[in-house]
């Protein structure tokens, strides 16, 4: 084990490691730095190089550090995408499946069938528990072995950490390295699964965590059903920080200043359509448009509104040059995330949430953002059914996602509106702005039922909480 650097008030050093602009909200915006900022020595790794960004923390952290992206050896990466291949036929979830149909299609276009042939083979071979785990093993060895920088090296030998943690287990390279050094020098590690649906839909965890923490109970289990060698104590169940903002009083606007704020009419109810990522929800821009004829033909009075929350990280063209239209009516309020790192600013996460706060109506394909709409009791519509006038094969339509592992119970529960056609979509619009009340006890015992009691608004504290005591040596 590490030797560890706590101060002579006992205070832990611990590192942050933040690869995504979202994991900076989760830990950084959250009540997890104030937390830890108050009982230990704060490093951050962090892929936001903005010296404006770390001066907002340079009170609470001993170093604000920038993270890079650095290239594998093709070699590794070439054994990494076997191992990723071979994971997914192994677990076979929808994801998993959805993912080899997309990539022979994607390998058909490029002429390389080939060699997808030859992985195909090779991964049904080698999708297999103890191979996968062999695999797994040669993975971690060689891309430490093979690592192209020896910085966190001298980083960690210099401030002897006493914990490092991932603010996002497995969204980007740059936050690997770190932790893969941290573990090779003996100093704990452990890393936060950041969605809900990433044990099924993402790629195989290759870093070697000694602990994690997760949302909830479900993804506690799904995760030691995947990884049993993680063992029941290394895993620990806080929520997710990003619940805890739509909870905080300080951040709640009256639905008279959001409406001057976004430019609608404070005495109309809106419809809030949150777009998902354009290389996923293909010509989603078609749903947005029978959205706008169904409310207009529904004849309601007041005259319901169509806010338009577009995705930051993927808006089509086409959707691009909807919001340029102008149509009365309808709003695509900006969205304050900072292009350049694709990190949401602080001010973003007031307005996101009182758009969800005071909407009526919510529709979206199959989000996170139904567990928000949900949070707020909202009626919640979700798309089983392509844009009208769209021509998609399954595997790039919208049913799929329903149908996914993490999706599919919330599409059964009866705390949301599937609709499964245009005419389904009308009908369910009409439903949920007039009789928004219906599935309140649904939407109530689904939330109950999926997240116990962390839905409280204090998950940021609650991971504060558990790296301290990791850090400590301890189990939360």
């Amino acid at each position: 084990m590490g030797t560890g650097s706590s101060d002579e008030a006992g205070r832990p050093h611990i590192v942050l490691v933040i690869p995504r602009g979202e994991a900076a909200r989760n830990f950084l915006y959250s009540e997890t730095l104030d937390a830890l900022h108050r009982e230990a020595r704060l490093t951050v790794l962090s892929v936001v190089d903005d010296p404006s960004f770390a001066e907002r923390f340079e009170d609470r952290t001993e170093r604000f550090l920038p993270l890079q992206d650095l290239p594998q050896r093709p070699f590794v990466s070439r054994l990494r995408t076997l191992t990723e291949n071979a994971h997914d036929r192994w677990l076979w979830s929808e994801v998993a499946k959805n993912n080899w149909e997309l990539r022979d299609r994607r390998a058909a276009e490029r002429g390389h069938m080939g060699r997808r042939r030859l992985t195909k083979v090779l991964a049904r071979v080698l999708g297999n528990r103890p191979t996968l785990r062999a695999l797994t093993a040669l993975e971690q060895s060689l891309t430490y072995r093979l690592r192209p920088t020896d910085d966190f090296d001298q980083l960690f030998a210099e401030i002897r950490p006493d914990l490092v943690f991932n603010g996002s287990h497995i969204h980007g390279m740059a936050g690997e390295l770190p932790l893969r050094v941290a573990h090779a020098q003996g100093i704990p590690t452990a890393g936060f699964v950041f969605s809900w649906d990433n044990l099924t839909s993402r790629s195989r965890i290759f870093v070697p965590y000694d602990d994690y923490l997760v949302w909830h109970e479900g993804m506690k289990e799904q995760l030691l059903g995947i990884y049993p060698q993680v063992g029941e104590p290394h895993v620990h169940v806080t929520g997710t920080p990003q619940f805890d903002f739509h909870l905080r009083g300080d951040l709640e606007v009256s639905r008279q200043e959001l409406c001057q704020q976004i430019g609608i009419d404070p005495e109309r109810p809106y419809v809030l359509y949150t777009t998902g990522i354009s290389n996923h929800f293909y010509e989603e821009h078609l749903h947005v448009e029978a959205v706008i004829r169904h409310l207009d033909e529904l004849a309601l009075d007041p005259e319901p509104q169509l806010v338009v929350r577009t995705y930051v990280k993927g808006t089509s063209p086409e959707m691009q040059a909807l919001s340029r239209r102008e149509t009365p009516g309808v709003v695509f309020p900006p969205v304050l995330w900072d292009p350049k790192w694709q990190t949401p600013l602080f001010e973003d996460l007031k307005i996101y949430s009182n758009l969800l706060r005071h909407a009526a109506v919510g529709i979206n394909a199959a989000s996170t953002v139904s567990l928000e709409l949900l949070l707020f009791d909202k009626p919640v519509i979700n798309l089983d059914f392509d844009p009208p006038g769209s021509d998609l094969p399954w595997c790039m339509g919208y049913s799929r996602h329903i149908h996914f592992d993490h999706y599919w119970p919330v599409a059964q529960s009866g705390a949301v509106m599937v609709a499964r056609s245009d005419e389904d979509m009308r009908a369910m619009l009409r439903r949920g702005l007039t009789r928004p009340e219906e599935l309140r006890e649904a939407r109530r015992k689904y939330l109950e039922q999926t997240f116990g009691s962390t839905l409280d608004g204090r998950c940021g504290r609650r991971v504060a909480q558990a790296l301290l005591s990791l850090a400590r040596g301890k189990h939360p």
